[in-house]
């Protein structure tokens, strides 16, 4: 997984450089004025410029070269922020239920890649229930142990649970969720980036993520973030940033996790 990090994160460098020069005369024939068929046409360029940094953006966050902007965050307002977004974008089939105390824990993280990781999470929950359903967003403050999740977490946490009630993961299938460009979905519909970018948010914050799963009853995805306070945050500003992280896999009940600073099972 790193090494592939690696290659992944130079072929983005060169893909954001060809993005900049594309953007770079966007603007230029948007400041010169065109007519309304160059117009459209310009939009549509643009559109694909938009899609395009999303994907970068993505790749980057699997890479793990991109800089982390770690801030002291509020988990309900983060939510929040994204709810109805979310909401309008999961259709009228689907009913979201967003339920984050103020009294959970803040955490010390990415806002952005926070927002787009709950995202991905959701819009693969919605793709996961074509005919209906619900997603569940919650948290809770959790005191761990080595041995209570895969990922060995010890200490203060908070657990960001996304819970949808679709199709499910076959167990064989649970294993390879966070690997980069795997998806069961059609090549139109899905890159495979989505929850290879919620494993890097995880790893880059030093948590953890795993993932269970029931075929036909539905999947949950939880990200556990360790908790933070000011005076740790003014601590961090000045550490290092956590190391990458290797994956544990465990074998039973379809369940996933990775995590930072633990061992390959």
């Amino acid at each position: 997984m790193d090494a592939l990090g690696q290659l992944t994160g130079g072929i983005v460098h060169d893909f954001n450089n060809l993005l900049t020069v594309v953007d770079s005369f966007v603007r230029i024939v948007k400041k010169v004025g065109t007519e309304p068929g160059v117009e459209r046409a310009t939009e549509s360029v643009e559109l694909a410029l938009q899609r395009g940094t999303a994907l970068t953006r993505q790749l980057l966050a699997f890479s793990r070269k991109q800089s982390a902007r770690s801030e002291v965050v509020s988990l309900a307002e983060r939510v929040e922020a994204v709810r109805g977004m979310i909401a309008g974008s999961v259709g009228k089939k689907v009913k979201l239920i967003a339920n984050v105390g103020s009294e959970t824990w803040p955490v010390m993280v990415d806002p952005g890649e926070l927002e787009l990781g709950v995202i991905n999470i959701a819009f693969n929950a919605r793709d996961a229930m074509p005919d209906g359903g619900l997603i569940t967003i919650t948290t809770e403050n959790m005191v761990l142990s080595s041995d209570d999740i895969a990922a060995g977490l010890e200490g203060e946490f908070v657990a960001l649970r996304v819970t949808d009630t679709g199709i499910g993961i076959a167990p064989d299938v649970v294993p390879q969720v966070f690997e980069p460009f795997f998806t069961t979905k059609g090549p139109e519909t899905g890159t495979g980036l989505g929850l290879a970018q919620v494993y890097g948010f995880a790893q880059q914050s030093g948590g953890a993520v795993t993932i269970d799963s029931e075929v036909a009853k539905g999947t949950t995805v939880t990200i556990y973030l360790p908790r933070t306070d000011m005076a740790t945050a003014l601590q961090s500003s000045e550490a290092e940033q956590p190391t990458g992280a290797n994956v544990v896999q465990l074998r039973t009940k379809g369940r996933f996790a990775a995590s930072s600073g633990s061992d390959e099972g």
